[in-house]
């Protein structure tokens, strides 16, 4: 090979300075084109409509320097290796197009088809904007219409409820009680501290009129009228006599609680009807005095120059109005002084004189879907207003209108402006956004977005890309990669659950450990307190036993005597078996022969003996047994103490006496047991008071107990004896309603 054939090949790269000298003159001189359509055609248009086409204006120049941009691009010459030849072929075009280089992909599409849109996008674009235009217009009027109504409703959902809370106060009730006992002094003294009440609730209440306290004669007793905000009160010698006002005599009709709404009229002061006349509208609720002695009204005048207030500012171009249930105009807000002194209230203007009865079916009804209406020189949109909560229907309507011009006006320079720059742009923009998805951003963006994928966790991500280049090279080595991650994440999965579980079941090991060595601590120590306590009183007691024997074989002692001996000795034989029985809390064991024993033989022996002394209680035992009850394997003595505990405990829930039912139940053996005998279950029932939920799990730790004289072993040697007895005890209790106790023990079956 010789030195020339050795050398590398050059690439020319293409300058940039010739193309960014192109590329600006060109985004200039459209600048420069731009400005002057604005300046001459789009003279008043709104300053959002511009603020659209200069947005516009740039991204169109954009585009139209990049298509240049890339266009200079494809042209520069680049220098081929001479070696390689490209020979025709008879394959599809598509196979041709994958084969060739990403650059001739987008110079094609982009030149040959940079025209027909044009047209389609044209037309397709005037047409919805003109539309958008109208549609975006009349969606504006309805949600201010709706948001100034909702500000309206709102003001008055307030006004009703500081009537409410004017209605709780104390000194309100207290006067009402006193005027209707005719307490004179205590009510004069009431209704100075109403005044004061009314002074301080006032603060800042710039929309309210009057507040008023009318008694059951409909005279005032508290008048405070707000002037520019500043509150004052009513002399005793100007209060009137409201009896011929018929918001008064309507507010008394309704019940304590009730809300009267009046309608929206002028008000009248002192019988003059000097104008001007302000427009007000009337809140009041009865109060019934402390202990319902007595009616009184509370009575809250509102300014409707206020209400009307609310619904300001308002764009130019705009108007609104505020009309009842009758159609009648309460109130005009908008830039018109002459609307302003027509549509006031004093001219008692409707809607009928405006509009046609069918538009004032859809302004008033509010149906769904006609809630706006189009005039000749206006869209208007109407939205109802409800004034009374507790009535939904009594509401006003509000309407907002905005005039025509100034959108047919934008809508006109719009159109005039976007078919001077469509033939420009659309279609050389579109169609390369189209091509360029096609064969190059597309399987960009799909690469994106498994890279995403994967990045969250989505190992199945898998790409199909043919696009014969560089690209699809990316794809396969990214599904190789997936797969990769895959197999190793799987690995990863499965030691973890391994050591998961490894680790669960070292925990529970632990922790049952850590249970059964503070237990045995526990018991340890018991066992040790339980050995001296047998030791300290079994010796004396055998002794005293023995001593007892001794004197009993005396033949001089009388027949009394010799029978309390043997009482005594009697009770000496249970102490001895209590203290048996408290060695099961140790690791002392009292081996005993278990015997098969029928379960309500015992209960009926434990009954007997201790029904008199519980009848003193005033405590009855009821039983109930199943028949047919199979024996269990049992030391009678242990479960009769077991039985005894149970029922001293019960009978100690039942400090007033009641009931305590004693139920022994046998529980066949179901097919899928492993117990082939079955269980035979003793419950203990009390309606006693029952022991708290924060104790119920400490009640069988030894020396436990809530009893003010108790020893706390009860319990603790009742599970004893039920765990020597291979049975299972549980106790479900709840505060002032009772406690149940179950025990369980397998049932013994003799085969033979």
């Amino acid at each position: 090979m010789s030195e020339q054939q050795k050398k590398p090949k050059r690439i020319r790269r293409p300058s940039l300075l010739p193309m960014f000298i192109v590329c600006f003159l060109t985004v200039g001189i459209l600048f420069f084109m731009y400005e002057i359509i604005e300046r001459t055609l789009l003279k008043g248009v709104d300053f959002e409509l511009i603020h659209v086409l200069h947005i516009i204006r740039g991204l169109s120049a954009a585009a139209i320097a990049s298509v240049l941009a890339t266009l200079m691009i494809l042209r520069q010459p680049h220098e081929i290796d001479s070696d390689v030849t490209f020979l025709p072929s008879a394959k599809s075009w598509r196979h041709r197009l994958q084969n060739v280089r990403l650059h001739t992909k987008i110079t094609v599409p982009m030149v040959a088809l940079s025209i027909l849109p044009a047209i389609i996008v044209g037309i397709f674009t005037i047409s919805t904007m003109q539309k958008s235009l109208g549609k975006s217009t009349i969606q504006r009027i309805e949600f201010d219409t709706a948001s100034k109504a909702q500000a309206i409703q709102g003001f008055l959902q307030e006004i009703q409820q500081d009537l409410i809370f004017l209605s709780q106060i104390k000194d309100v009730k207290q006067l009402v009680a006193a005027e209707a006992k005719g307490s004179g002094k205590l009510a004069d003294l009431l209704r100075q501290k109403l005044e004061e009440d009314f002074l301080v609730f006032s603060q800042g209440k710039r929309a309210y009129y009057q507040i008023r306290y009318i008694n059951s004669d409909k005279h005032e007793v508290v008048r405070l009228n707000i002037e520019n905000g500043i509150p004052k009160i009513v002399p005793l010698n100007k209060l009137q006599d409201k009896s011929n006002r018929y918001y008064i005599n309507a507010a008394f009709d309704q019940d304590p609680g009730q809300i009267y709404i009046s309608p929206m009229d002028l008000n009248v002061e002192y019988g003059k009807t000097e104008l001007p006349l302000k427009a007000v509208v009337r809140y009041a609720t009865v109060v019934s005095g402390e202990d319902v002695i007595g009616r009184g009204l509370l009575v809250v005048n509102v300014h409707a120059e206020y209400l009307l207030s609310l619904i300001k500012p308002l764009t130019s171009g705009t108007e609104a109005w505020l009309v009842n249930q009758q159609g009648l105009y309460l109130g005009y807000v908008g830039e018109s002084e002459q609307s302003q002194k027509l549509f006031s209230l004093e001219k008692q203007r409707k809607l009928s004189e405006d509009y046609t009865p069918e538009q004032i079916q859809i302004l008033l009804e509010h149906s769904i879907g006609k809630q706006s209406i189009a005039t000749k020189n206006a869209f208007l949109s109407s939205v109802p207003v409800a004034i009374d909560q507790q009535n939904p229907e009594s509401h006003w309507t509000l309407m907002i209108s905005r005039l025509r011009v100034p959108l047919e006006k934008s809508s006109h320079y719009m159109t005039i402006y976007l078919m001077i720059i469509i033939s420009f742009v659309v279609a050389v923009v579109a169609i390369l956004g189209l091509l360029i998805g096609n064969y190059l951003v597309k399987p960009i963006v799909q690469l994106q977005l498994a890279t995403r994928d994967i990045a969250d966790g989505n190992l199945e991500k898998h790409l199909d890309i043919r696009t014969g280049d560089e690209i699809e090279g990316l794809a396969n080595d990214f599904n190789t990669m997936t797969r990769n991650l895959r197999d190793a994440r799987e690995h990863l999965s499965s030691w973890n659950l391994e050591l998961e579980r490894e680790v669960k079941r070292q925990t529970e090991i632990i922790q049952q450990t850590q249970s059964g060595m503070a237990r045995a601590d526990k018991l340890a120590s018991i066992g040790q307190i339980t050995a001296g306590v047998m030791h300290e009183i079994g010796n004396p007691l055998a002794a005293i036993k023995t001593k007892i024997q001794v004197a009993g074989e005396d033949e001089n002692l009388c027949e009394e005597c010799q029978q309390l001996l043997i009482e005594i000795l009697t009770e000496i034989d249970r102490l001895a078996a209590f203290l048996h029985s408290l060695s099961r809390l140790s690791r002392i064991v009292v081996s005993q022969t278990k015997q098969s024993i029928s379960l309500t033989d015992i209960a009926n022996s434990v009954i007997n003996l201790v029904s008199t002394d519980f009848k003193r209680k005033k405590v009855f035992l009821q039983s109930e047994y199943d028949t047919n009850i199979p024996e269990i394997r049992c030391v009678a003595d242990q479960l009769r103490q077991l039985l005894m505990n149970l029922l001293i405990n019960a009978v100690e829930a039942l400090p007033d006496g009641g009931d305590i039912v004693i139920r022994i139940q046998y529980i066949a053996a179901t097919a899928s047991s492993t117990d082939m005998a079955g269980n035979v279950k003793l419950e203990v029932v009390d309606e006693g008071e029952g022991i708290p939920a924060d104790i119920l799990n400490k009640i069988w730790e030894p020396f436990f107990t809530s009893k003010n004289n108790g020893t706390g072993l009860g319990l603790s040697i009742c599970r004893k004896i039920v765990k020597e007895h291979s049975g299972i005890i549980r106790i479900d209790s709840e505060v002032s309603k009772g406690t149940v106790v179950t025990v369980t023990f397998p049932a013994y079956i003799n085969k033979k």
